[in-house]
């Protein structure tokens, strides 16, 4: 017997845009590159291809997409993810919290 799927949960962009806000906007926009690269059109692209940043190899050298697994287990430690890479940032535990970010990357394509 096949254990039973996870459930995806649902995120919620307004919440996502509010935690954005508080949480990534430091280093992060949709209109260009800060500290972080832009985060314009990320869910889906290819992970470290946004031109004009230079992206750790811990990102460039992962491959893949950035899929909503991918973003949440990014999401959830980045160092984990992808050991090496050079966010400073601890991540976010809360599942429903990583749920509404991604909800909220993706209204931004």
């Amino acid at each position: 017997k096949m254990p039973p799927k996870k459930k995806k949960l649902e995120g919620d962009k307004v919440k996502g845009e509010k935690m954005f806000k508080n949480v990534c906007a430091v280093c992060h926009s949709f209109t260009g590159h800060g500290t972080g690269p832009s985060l314009k059109g990320t869910a889906g692209s290819a992970m470290g291809s946004k031109e004009g940043f230079g992206y750790s190899s811990a990102i460039t050298g992962k491959g893949g997409k950035w899929t909503d697994g991918n973003l949440d287990k990014y999401l959830k430690s980045p160092a984990d993810f992808a050991p090496g890479n050079a966010m400073a940032f601890a991540g976010v535990p809360n599942a429903g919290d990583r749920a509404n970010l991604i909800a909220y990357l993706k209204s931004n394509v």
